[in-house]
C-alpha cells in the first residue's frame, strides 16, 4: 500500500498539544526553503500558540497508520468559505503525497464549503506545488513578511456563493465577502489600543463598486498592501457605523486580498 493510502485525519486534542508542537518544530526546522528564508510561522515552536489555534480553528492531526505524521489547521472565513491556515508534516514523510491526501480528506469532511483559500510565500515551491496540484489558482496578494510577497490562492468547489454589493451592506452584518476598488486613501495615523495597550496604525479608504461606496478601515500592514486604484476583496469582514458613516472592517479573523 502506498503512503498516501495509509493517511487519515483525526481531530487533535489538548492532551496532544506538546507532541504536536514538537512535530511542527521538526517539520519547519528541517525544511530547507523555510530555513533559507528564516520563515517559520510565528510561535510554531510554542505550545501556547498551538493551543490558541485549537481553540479558534479546526485542528486536525494527520495519521499515517497509527503514527502522527503532521497536522492541518483550518479556519472559517465566512459562509461556505474556509482557509487552510497551516499544514505541516514530519520531515521523513514530506514530499510523499501525505499533505495532499490529508487536504483532500479535509475537503471531503466539509462538503458544504464552496471556496477553499490558502496563502503561500512567493519563494515556496513546495507550498505552490501542493496548492496547484489541488487545483488552487492565485487570486492576489495578502499581508505577510516585508521581505517577500505572500500570494493568495483559491479553489472553488461547485458554484461559488454570491457576494453582496456594497450598497447592500449595513451596520451589524458579519462574515461578509465583498469586492471593490480603492478610490481614496487617507494618511495613516497612530492610535492607542484599548485592549492590548499598544500603538496601532489606522487609515480610512474610500471603497466602491458599481452599486455604491463606503469607508474601508485598514490597520497596520494592510495599509501598505493597497493603493488607490487597486481592486481588493475583503473576506470575513464586518460592518459598523461611526457618526452615521458606514464602515467596513477586515478584523483579526478576516483577510484583505489585493486582487491580480
Amino acid at each position: 500500500m502506498s503512503t498516501p493510502d495509509q493517511v487519515s485525519i483525526v481531530g487533535a486534542t489538548e492532551e496532544e498539544i506538546h507532541w504536536l508542537t514538537e512535530v511542527c518544530k521538526r517539520a519547519y526546522d528541517n525544511d530547507p526553503e523555510i530555513t533559507e528564508h528564516q520563515a517559520a510561522p510565528k510561535g510554531y515552536d510554542k505550545p501556547k500558540k498551538h493551543m490558541n489555534y485549537m481553540e479558534y480553528n479546526d485542528y486536525q492531526r494527520i495519521v499515517l497508520d497509527d503514527l502522527t505524521a503532521g497536522a492541518l489547521i483550518i479556519a472559517n472565513r465566512g459562509e461556505h468559505i474556509k482557509e487552510l491556515v497551516q499544514v505541516y508534516v514530519e520531515p521523513e514523510y514530506q514530499r510523499q503525497g501525505v499533505a495532499t491526501k490529508a487536504i483532500r480528506l479535509v475537503m471531503e469532511k466539509y462538503p458544504e464549503v464552496k471556496i477553499w483559500t490558502a496563502a503561500a510565500p512567493e519563494w515556496s515551491t513546495a507550498a505552490t506545488g501542493l496548492l496547484e496540484k489541488l487545483e488552487f489558482s492565485q487570486e492576489g496578494v495578502v499581508t505577510g513578511s516585508d521581505k517577500w510577497l505572500t500570494n493568495w490562492y483559491q479553489r472553488a468547489s461547485g458554484e461559488a456563493p454570491s457576494k453582496p454589493k456594497i450598497a447592500e451592506l449595513s451596520e451589524g452584518m458579519k462574515n461578509i465577502t465583498v469586492e471593490g476598488e480603492i478610490l481614496e486613501k487617507a494618511y495613516a495615523r497612530q492610535v492607542r489600543s484599548k485592549r492590548r495597550y499598544e500603538t496601532l496604525t489606522v487609515a480610512e479608504t474610500g471603497f466602491s463598486d458599481k452599486s455604491g461606496r463606503l469607508v474601508l478601515t485598514l490597520w497596520n500592514e494592510q495599509i501598505k498592501l493597497v493603493n488607490v486604484g487597486d481592486k481588493v476583496r475583503v473576506i470575513n469582514g464586518y460592518v459598523t457605523s461611526y457618526r452615521g458613516i458606514t464602515q467596513l472592517n477586515v478584523g483579526r479573523s478576516g483577510r484583505l486580498v489585493k486582487l491580480i
